[in-house]
């Protein structure tokens, strides 16, 4: 569980607390009720999924893995199609 401090309390303090962010969330809360988080720009990027899956890639620069899955599914496709019959 993410520790749970008040807004009031991380603006007072907001270099112990900026700090300890850095290696967890933290829970700010107003009125008593969470109202943000906290947390290590790693862990957010991470969360909110900074990378494009529609990545597109310039002859060459497909990483070796994702190269070999896209001739695989290739080969199975262009053998589906030449196995099909005319229509």
């Amino acid at each position: 569980m993410p520790k749970s401090i008040t807004t009031a309390e991380f603006m007072r303090h907001f270099g112990k607390y900026h700090d300890e962010a850095q290696k967890e969330p933290i829970t700010l809360t107003k009125h008593g009720r969470p109202s943000v988080v906290v947390l290590p720009v790693d862990l957010f990027e991470k969360l909110a999924g900074n990378q494009d899956p529609r990545k597109a890639y310039a002859r060459g620069e497909m990483p070796e893995e994702l190269n070999s899955l896209f001739l695989e599914q290739l080969d199975k496709d262009s053998k589906e199609y030449r196995d099909s019959p005319d229509e």
